[in-house]
């Protein structure tokens, strides 16, 4: 849709990166120009660049970084905006930043943001047409204590990269403009409500129409039309509307994903600005031991996502490349994926709508071996030493801020059926955790809440994935030889559906032709260690 392009300035393609291991570039004014710099493709990052340390050996039982660098890197280029963007306010959007990002335009300050798995928008307000500089200082460093033993942060199978992946544009909007558009399908009665912000950055009260479309996706028919005069009060006003649909609707679920674009046009003096929300009519509830799509029983066939991207380190942002992942899944009778203490980007969460995947998203994890020091073990003392949530004070504010910011980015899309705190929160404490959940689940109410993976149950759990109901005994293991085993004694004990966590864990022997596949970002250093111990006691052959 070219209105909608006209509304976008992509900043993808050659910038200039400056490191700053000493922290001092602030204090030096890198955001302004006239500092050297080294050329860089965005999106990407300093490890696919060659920059940072060059780095020698093999880290213990992981994959290794050919180069590492944590601590801020300052990303600057120009830019220009058109004539038809005079008076309009601008966003910057970055798509996937790990984790702080600050913002400069013309050497003026704009804003810190923040955020692991979602992405980070800076409010750059009005610029007059014509060419600006941005500074961009992205820091990778530890901003607040959750330790680097977790996916969303850590080395184990993403890596601590630094720089910017997925869409980084520039997006302007009129003065009369609609954001935070949220939707609640509801299935029994075909009903749609719609939730949205009205922003009028004027100061005086504007008069506009908004218009709401619903199409299917596919057939594109047009199966809902309706439009109203709209009254923008200075600042940002919360406004609701029920679309009560007249004609059947089809629903989403993993056989079935049926999709459907509302499309949301807000006009006022002849500007304009048109948002889309792609979604399913879907509802997820849950029996005494089943998750219910529609108030059907679903058995969750799952996969465990721990973010492994060998060759850049990082997760895909495209589309179709989860496309690719999730027909696999499908290939395998799977419907279901759990990302392990962390939360994929946008495009993960489109292609399961698409392809029909339940996923369970979360934040992070920490439990009590993380906040010793592991003399046995010492590749598994865990930076900072995080104590668990609700003893954590940093770790504490950002839980639930990035839980927030999960709901707000993604919250549309059907296939994000289930959002757990993380993974065997053992060491945190549960009382306040639960109140974190309780609270999520009375602002919206469009998937299963869970506070950890394993370690206990709480009231507010609505399902759980566990290895270990407490007091009843594991729900994981064979015992002995035999095709009459099962879990029955213990599940049938649970009063909230079970996912089965850890159902095997098996030593397997390394390949060594694999080694040369790993052609990117990272290098399989320890599996060459282990060759060449294989080749010392003549056993390579096996």
């Amino acid at each position: 849709n070219k209105d909608i392009q006209d509304d976008i300035l992509s900043l993808t393609g050659q910038w200039g990166v400056k490191l700053d291991p000493d922290s001092i570039g602030e204090k030096h004014n890198y955001f302004n120009s006239g500092h050297t710099t080294m050329p860089i493709q965005l999106p990407g990052t300093l490890d696919e660049a060659g920059y940072g340390t060059r780095t020698v050996g093999s880290d213990y039982g992981i994959l290794t970084r050919r180069h590492k660098y944590i601590g801020p890197a300052w990303y600057t280029r120009e830019f220009v905006i058109p004539q038809n963007w005079q008076g309009k306010e601008i966003t910057l959007y970055l798509e996937r930043v790990l984790w702080e990002s600050k913002v400069w335009i013309d050497g003026r300050f704009i804003d810190t943001q923040e955020g692991l798995g979602t992405p980070h928008y800076h409010r750059l307000g009005t610029l007059n047409p014509g060419k600006h500089r941005i500074a961009i200082r992205i820091n990778n460093d530890m901003i607040y204590n959750i330790g680097d033993k977790g996916h969303s942060y850590g080395e184990y199978t993403q890596i601590i990269w630094n720089g910017i992946l997925g869409k980084i544009e520039l997006q302007s909007s009129p003065t009369l403009s609609i954001d935070r558009i949220k939707v609640y399908p509801h299935t029994s009665d075909n009903r749609l409500d719609i939730s949205f912000d009205i922003q009028n950055h004027s100061n005086k009260t504007l008069k506009g129409e908004v218009s709401y479309t619903l199409k299917e996706i596919g057939s594109k028919k047009k199966i809902y039309a309706y439009k109203k005069e709209i009254k923008g009060e200075k600042g940002i006003q919360h406004h609701r509307e029920t679309l009560n649909i007249r004609q059947a609707v089809k629903h989403w679920d993993d056989l079935h994903p049926n999709l459907y674009r509302l499309e949301i046009c807000i006009t006022q003096k002849g500007q304009s600005q048109l948002k889309t929300v792609d979604f399913g009519f879907r509802n997820v509830t849950a029996s005494r031991s089943k998750i219910l799509i529609n108030n059907r029983p679903v058995f969750m066939r799952g996969n465990l996502d721990c973010l492994h991207f060998p060759l850049t380190g990082y997760p895909s942002c495209d589309i179709q490349e989860w496309e690719r992942i999730f027909r696999i899944y499908k290939s395998y009778g799977l419907n279901h994926v759990r990302f392990h203490s962390w939360c994929p980007p946008e495009a993960a969460f489109t292609a399961a709508d698409r392809i029909g995947i339940y996923i369970q998203a979360e934040v992070l994890w920490i439990d009590w071996w993380m906040s010793v020091v592991r003399k046995e073990r010492p590749e598994m003392t865990t930076r900072g030493l995080p104590k668990g949530l609700g003893h954590n004070p940093s770790a504490d504010k950002f839980v639930p801020e990035e839980l927030q910011r999960m709901i707000e980015a993604y919250g549309n899309h059907p296939s994000f059926t289930m959002l757990c705190i993380g993974n065997e929160l053992g060491n945190s404490n549960f009382d306040i955790m639960q109140q974190w959940i309780k609270s999520l689940q009375e602002k919206d109410p469009r998937r299963l809440y869970a506070i950890s993976t394993a370690r206990k149950i709480m009231p507010a759990d609505q399902y759980m994935v566990t290895h270990n109901i407490p007091q009843t005994g594991g729900t994981y293991g064979i015992n002995g030889s035999g095709t009459d085993n099962d879990r029955e004694s213990i599940y049938s004990k649970a009063t909230i559906p079970v996912i089965a966590h850890e159902v095997g864990q098996y030593p397997v022997y390394p390949l060594w032709n694999e080694i040369d596949k790993y052609t990117g970002v990272l290098e399989a250093r320890n599996l060459e260690s282990l060759r060449q111990q294989a080749v010392k006691n003549h056993i390579e052959h096996q």
